[in-house]
């Protein structure tokens, strides 16, 4: 079997900036795969409930004041009158408390196997971040989804890696096909699979990085012999952006739009210093 590539830099289609569907939604991350800083929309999320408790707050100091002004006014009334008779007045507080019930979080999908084999997915619409691994796998390793990305993974020999799926708008998988020769682990999930860093980035093999941080440009590295490639969706725009397809090492600086979400495909080491 020969090496898959991919069409050298300038040559693919894929350069083309194409818009994702996925945005990211306030609280929608779980805890982090390393220790690292929070994303922005999560403390959107926080300000929000933060938000909303001051503003209960001031509601019931209010309702306090109100209370204690009425008090006071009808102490006032009673002593200027020259009637002994007191009139009392009574500030009735109702307190109304809302329940919100939120869906369960669906728990990533795990799937084993060995050899040859399709997986039928029932996941809801929405990106997805796919974990695959054939350790021992000997022949050509290729794992196909029915969606728009389609040839997921496609490498000789033992495989681990991750991919986004699902990441373009009106794109749903509802299978996935594999080609092994050897025992497979596949899983499939949520934007939480995704390592989470706010500097710089450092890994081997295909990954996916939620990337926290601010960023204009990028100095990238790879040490692999196979096709390189780092596709970029900035949050602030939605766009898919093909920011580097080069065979073999490489080193160089490009655009890169921070806060973003990254997809590395590598055959080596690689490393990402936003600035």
């Amino acid at each position: 079997m020969t090496e898959p590539m991919q069409a050298p830099e300038g040559q693919s289609p894929a350069q083309q900036p194409q818009n994702a569907q996925w945005q990211p939604q306030p609280g929608a991350l779980a805890e982090p795969q390393q220790a690292q800083n929070s994303l922005s929309e999560k403390k959107s999320s926080h300000a929000v409930v933060w938000l909303a408790a001051g503003m209960a707050v001031l509601l019931i100091v209010a309702v306090a004041l109100g209370s204690s002004s009425s008090r006071k006014d009808s102490t006032a009334a009673g002593a200027s009158s020259v009637a002994s008779s007191t009139t009392t007045r009574t500030t009735t507080t109702t307190t109304t408390t809302t329940t919100t019930t939120t869906q369960p979080k669906l728990p990533p999908s795990v799937f084993n196997g060995a050899g040859d084999d399709v997986i039928t997915l029932d996941r809801p619409l929405g990106l997805k971040i796919v974990k695959f691994e054939c350790p021992a796998c000997a022949g050509n390793t290729v794992l196909k989804s029915n969606g728009f990305e389609s040839l997921l993974v496609n490498e000789i020999g033992p495989y681990s890696g991750q991919m986004w799926m699902d990441m373009r708008d009106g794109s749903r998988t509802t299978s996935l096909t594999v080609g092994a020769t050897g025992a497979w682990t596949l899983t499939v999930g949520d934007l939480d699979m995704a390592t989470i860093a706010s500097g710089p980035m450092s890994g081997n093999g295909d990954s996916v990085v939620l990337y926290t941080g601010n960023a204009s440009k990028a100095k990238i590295t790879n040490n692999g012999e196979s096709n390189f490639t780092v596709h970029v969706v900035s949050i602030s725009t939605s766009v898919i952006d093909l920011a580097v397809n080069h065979i073999g090492g490489y080193e160089g600086t490009v655009p890169f739009d921070g806060p973003a979400l990254v997809q590395v495909s590598s055959s080596g080491a690689w490393t990402i210093t936003p600035a």
